[in-house]
């Protein structure tokens, strides 16, 4: 039998949420690029709010690294697509949810069919792969439906929206000229000052620095979890603005929620770049004075631990 908002598996829901906006919510269609870690706790938390219809991509597959993080990453998956570990995951939470998936990740051939009925999009890409991330911004202002951004650091999480009709678009936030051809796009290295407001002040500076020369961003469980919180709050916001009443608006570019789960800090800020480099000078003398615990996050240290694994 179909889910209706009359459902047990919803019963739960009406002492924080009403009827009209279960339903809302049941009827949303959201389109996700990128299942690792933010992407597939996203869904794996929509579907148990209710939401039924999904198109994902994500061209990767699971492997060892992801299983510190990705609820769906564990010795049984590893090795098989993101996607279809993902479709199978939300099967579990409602076998009558459909879940479209796209196993070569969103690219221009298929991005019109990935984003078909959306209306919600969340782009979970990668940040060293910016044009994927433009293609995802360009066809949500095409569709006039929001694009939201979540990402971890840390233990903690932050969050923005591009509204489709605003100057604020997703290019403009990373520093990408307008129109640019996506080849050109690919050629781009994105300048985090521009979309990471928020560096906790108790990380190694070692780690910032390795990544900055070429390591992958180092992400743990509680921080995706933080993400994902975040990420679904204003996912849930954006869904029912204009059923509810009484609800605030979601965050909207240039502003950026943040929320730490280890220290507390939590703030909205309209100015990325000057919160950034605030943050990243209180993790430089943190650092330099011995009060941030060494992480062994250097690119030379991860390059000798893929040595090590690939000789195993």
């Amino acid at each position: 039998m179909s889910r209706t908002i009359n459902s047990p598996e919803f019963s739960r829901n009406y002492g924080f949420w009403n009827p009209d906006e279960q339903q809302a919510i049941m009827d949303t269609h959201v389109a996700i690029a990128g299942v690792g870690g933010d992407g597939f706790q996203l869904g794996q938390k929509l579907a148990m709010m209710g939401v039924q219809h999904f198109s994902v991509a994500d061209p990767e597959v699971f492997e060892p690294e992801n299983t510190n993080r990705v609820p769906g990453a564990h010795a049984t998956t590893i090795g098989e697509k993101k996607a279809e570990v993902f479709r199978d995951t939300i099967l579990e939470v409602n076998p009558d949810a459909t879940v479209e998936i796209f196993t070569d990740g969103v690219t221009e051939d298929n991005v019109e069919d990935w984003a078909n009925g959306a209306t919600l999009m969340y782009d979970e890409s990668e940040l060293t792969l910016p044009h994927i991330g433009t293609m995802v911004a360009r066809q949500a202002r095409k569709l006039g439906i929001p694009n939201v951004l979540v990402m971890n650091i840390g233990f903690s999480a932050q969050v923005t929206s591009f509204d489709p009709d605003s100057k604020f678009t997703f290019e403009r936030i990373m520093g990408i000229p307008k129109d640019m051809p996506l080849d050109e796009v690919a050629e781009q290295q994105v300048d985090f000052s521009r979309c990471l407001p928020y560096v906790p002040s108790y990380v190694d500076i070692n780690s910032l620095v390795a990544v900055q020369e070429g390591a992958s961003l180092p992400s743990i469980a509680p921080g995706v979890d933080q993400a994902s919180a975040i990420g679904t709050s204003q996912g849930f916001l954006h869904i029912v603005n204009g059923v509810s009443k009484h609800r605030p608006q979601p965050i909207w570019a240039p502003r950026f929620r943040y929320m730490d789960a280890l220290s507390g800090r939590s703030s909205d800020t309209r100015f990325p770049r000057a919160s950034y480099y605030k943050h990243v000078a209180q993790m430089a003398v943190r650092s330099q004075l011995g009060w941030n615990e060494k992480t062994s996050y250097t690119q030379a240290e991860r390059d000798e631990r893929a040595r090590l694994h690939s000789a195993i």
